[in-house]
């Protein structure tokens, strides 16, 4: 195991702000389990595993901002504690530190959404109602949080860790994040989106091309369910199939690019340093 990422485990869970972050996000998803009435469809469920697939990739754009939060302390603390300057002198190789690293920021950054979804889950089931199936369906929420919830982490994750490494900036950091976001609202627009509801109704080579280049996956989740009826999205788990799972196979090999590039870009080095002027030769006389 390695030894970087079990140290900040444990000094994680040994900090009494990990237990408040961890209320105020369950307390955040029961909230948004108990109050959102945003509805897909005549006669869908709330709690449906159409619906709710929805909802908890649609509550996985809150990843970014908590990768953004957790980048700024994670991912700066050597360089902010001016730690980084000595690194090169500890018997610690540059693989194990960049892979303890990011392993400690993309568990922290899914295990805050797990958190959130965790208290979706309660919020949603305390309702009654028609508009309420009766049951509750672990897999139904389980379903989502690993195709849109962990892939979504590891995609932002391991693009805000190469821009770490490669700019060293915070200010770049947050920025890269929010045009990330950004960058996801212009596909939703262009996408056959329920959520954008003054989106115009696209051809079907738009509809499949969005369904491709959507970073998180909300696209081709409604591409491969445009002709379900309501039974089958009252009752059917949207399979991992066609344009979904290609999809996510794009974004996780874009991932895990990011990574490869940003091992290879690393140095323990912070800078070039100042070259040494030469002192001014005498000049000898002829």
């Amino acid at each position: 195991m390695n030894a970087l990422f079990l140290f900040e485990t444990r000094r994680s869970i040994r900090h009494w702000l990990t237990y408040l972050v961890a209320l105020i996000l369950i307390s955040s998803g029961i909230f948004c389990g108990n109050k959102f009435n945003l509805t897909v469809g005549e006669g869908i469920y709330l709690n449906s595993p159409y619906t709710t697939g929805f909802l908890i990739g649609l509550l996985s754009l809150s990843v970014i901002f908590l990768a953004i939060i957790y980048a700024s302390r994670l991912l700066f603390k050597d360089t902010d504690s001016k730690f980084d300057r000595i690194l090169f002198a500890l018997p610690l190789a540059k693989s194990t530190y960049l892979n303890g690293r990011f392993s400690v920021y993309l568990l922290q950054t899914f295990l805050s959404f797990t958190l959130l979804i965790a208290g979706f889950a309660i919020g949603q089931n305390l309702r009654t109602g028609e508009e309420i199936r009766a049951g509750f369906h672990l897999w139904y929420y389980l379903y989502p949080l690993l195709i849109f919830g962990f892939l979504n982490c590891l995609l932002v994750c391991s693009f805000l860790f190469f821009l770490s490494v490669t700019t060293r900036r915070k200010l770049l950091v947050v920025t890269g994040g929010l045009l990330l976001y950004v960058f996801y609202m212009v596909v939703l627009i262009f996408s056959n989106s329920p959520f954008m509801a003054g989106s115009m109704p696209q051809s079907l080579e738009a509809q499949q091309l969005s369904a491709i280049v959507d970073p998180f996956g909300l696209s081709p989740y409604f591409f491969e369910t445009r002709n379900y009826t309501v039974l089958q999205r009252n009752g059917q788990v949207v399979p991992f199939s066609g344009k979904l799972l290609l999809n996510r196979c794009l974004y996780v090999f874009l991932s895990l690019l990011f990574l490869v590039l940003a091992h290879r870009i690393f140095s323990y080095s912070v800078g070039s340093g100042k070259r040494h002027k030469k002192k001014d030769e005498p000049v000898v006389p002829e």
